[in-house]
């Protein structure tokens, strides 16, 4: 791409993000998108009706033109969709509302799409502020400390850290306003299966804080794990899970009968941390120095699959006895099944 091109692309850049109800960091949120090194064209913020003063505190930004501001009762997809199709410019960076934006995020996603990949996609990246061992043990649970070197982070970004053209986003018809929970994982998967083009920004940072409660992160896990079983994300992965816990509860109501058979449910429990918990509790206490790392990190990890299976068979439940679900997908992306894309 030519230096006049990747002047006229760098300022032309438009910034979504949605929000609800984040009074206490809205703030926070909307300086750091004010303070980008590379200021972006404009910035479109789509309020679902907080209840918590988060509008009146978007309002004043608004009346300053420092933001423009949409307020609709929507879900996530409906408001990034809402965001997009107001924008003025062809290059959208997407990012959410309860996170703060590294100062040159912006400038590093600008430089990405200016790259000789001429990207149809920018996956940013992303890093979390941890306040105590808990979230740190989740963030270790729950991604992969070699995360950043995985194709995952190139072909699935987090909408909190992403950007793409807006023909890309024309192509995939958009978010998918009919999925509650991992639309952004079925964005992505739509649009690698239309064969667009990413590239990884490891540079462009965006810091958002985990779930800092047991009860929030299994609410979290669970909506995750229903979203993707609604469209069939994972599925293997799932059904995997749903059988070595399924075979541990059935192992231990034997005991009941047949007391000696516990060695059954023991070798159940060994094989699946074996399989499963093992080499990432100890990677995540290698990579965080702290030895203690290791058993908390497996705690979480056992507990965001345990949850993962209510999640899976909610999401089963509602595919079969909703058949909206189907019909929504087959019409955005004309067919109904994801794993041979997704792989």
């Amino acid at each position: 791409m030519s230096a006049a091109a990747a002047e006229t692309l760098t300022s032309g850049l438009t910034v979504i993000a949605t929000v609800r109800n984040e009074h206490d960091s809205i703030t926070d949120f909307v300086e750091s998108l004010l303070s980008q090194s590379l200021a972006p064209a404009e910035i479109i913020i789509v309020d679902g009706e907080s209840t918590d003063g988060t509008r009146e505190i978007l309002q004043k930004y608004a009346d300053i033109g420092q933001i423009r501001l949409i307020s609709r009762d929507c879900n996530i997809a409906e408001g990034r969709n809402l965001g997009i199709s107001a924008a003025n410019n062809d290059y959208i960076a997407v990012t959410d509302a309860g996170c703060t934006v590294d100062p040159d995020w912006l400038a590093c996603m600008a430089r990405c799409f200016a790259s000789e990949e001429q990207p149809d996609v920018v996956a940013g990246n992303f890093r979390f502020d941890t306040h105590s061992r808990f979230e740190e043990a989740v963030v270790l649970a729950t991604f992969s400390p070699d995360r950043d070197s995985k194709p995952r982070a190139k072909y699935y970004p987090s909408s909190r850290s992403v950007g793409f053209t807006r023909q890309a986003w024309e192509a995939a018809k958009g978010y998918p306003e009919w999925l509650y929970a991992a639309e952004d994982t079925l964005f992505n998967i739509r649009l690698r299966q239309l064969g667009m083009t990413f590239v990884f920004c490891r540079d462009a940072i965006v810091r958002w804080r985990p779930r800092t409660s047991w009860r929030s992160l299994a609410r979290q896990r669970f909506n995750f794990s229903r979203g993707n079983a609604r469209v069939g994300i994972g599925t293997g992965g799932y059904r995997i899970n749903l059988v070595y816990h399924g075979l541990f509860v059935l192992a231990l109501l034997a005991t009941l009968l047949w007391p000696h058979t516990v060695w059954f449910a023991g070798l159940v429990a060994v094989q699946h941390i074996r399989k499963h918990l093992w080499s990432q509790a100890r990677r995540a206490a290698e990579v965080s120095g702290k030895p203690d790392m290791f058993a908390r990190v497996l705690l979480v990890m056992e507990w965001t699959r345990l949850v993962g299976v209510f999640g899976f068979l909610a999401g089963r439940y509602d595919r079969i006895t909703n058949p909206a679900y189907i019909r929504a997908q087959m019409a955005w992306m004309g067919r109904t099944g994801v794993e041979d894309i997704s792989e």
